[in-house]
Parts: structure tokens; C-alpha cells; sequence
């Protein structure tokens, strides 16, 4: 199983997330779980790096974790800006299908191969 690491980035005004290795489906709610109520008692938007990582999860998985997680359900951390930083591959079809189940109940979550990008997106350049 991999890891994260959660912190603050005060400078930027975003929690940053750094997660590596394989990410299973309970590693994954753990992360945006800690990630969300760590931004929502900032203030905060979310800036997520998971180019080092290796998901092992099911599409049915993407389908179904934005409408039953708990954390996502909660309108003041449902709220809240995630921009993912992700790897080109074979993967990205994965991504953007997350992505799109995500937008589709409503949060603001998008994919990014570069930074500078996401940053732009949460309006933090």
C-alpha cells in the first residue's frame, strides 16, 4: 500500500497532498477524507500531487465514492476546489472518468499534468 502526506501550504493557501506507491480504495477515502477537513478548517483549497502513484481501484469504485463518501457529502467540504496533478498513461481515461462522475454531483475537482496549470485554477497565481 502507499502513502500521503497532508500539510498546509501557507503561502499558496492550499493543503497540499503528496501520495506515492499503490492507493487502494480505503487509502483513497482516508486521503480525500483527511484532505477535505483539513482545507474546509483552513479555509483552503486542495492541491493533490499523485504522479507517484498507482491506483488499484475498480471503475465501479470512481463511480460510486463521490456519492458515498461522507466527507463529500457535507456541503462545507463538498465545496471546496481539488486539482489533481496526475500522470500521462494509461491511466488518464481513469482520471477524467472520476472526474467527470465527480462534476456530475457537483464538485469541483479537475485533473492536471502540470502545477503551474492547477495552481492557475485555484487561482493561486
Amino acid at each position: 500500500m502507499g502513502s500521503f502526506d497532508v500539510r498546509l501550504d501557507h503561502d499558496l493557501r492550499v493543503v497540499r497532498v503528496m501520495a506515492t506507491g499503490e492507493l487502494v480504495r480505503a487509502a483513497g477515502e482516508r486521503l480525500i477524507t483527511e484532505a477535505r477537513m483539513t482545507a474546509a478548517e483552513a479555509g483552503y483549497d486542495i492541491l493533490c500531487d499523485a504522479r507517484d502513484v498507482a491506483p488499484n481501484v475498480s471503475l465501479a469504485a470512481w463511480f460510486h465514492l463521490p456519492r458515498e463518501l461522507e466527507v463529500l457529502k457535507d456541503p462545507k467540504t463538498a465545496r471546496l476546489k481539488a486539482a489533481v496533478l496526475i500522470p500521462r498513461g494509461p491511466l488518464v481515461e481513469d482520471y477524467r472518468f472520476y472526474e467527470a462522475v465527480a462534476a456530475n454531483v457537483g464538485l469541483q475537482i479537475r485533473m492536471f499534468f502540470d502545477e503551474e496549470d492547477a495552481l492557475q485554477w485555484l487561482g493561486r497565481t
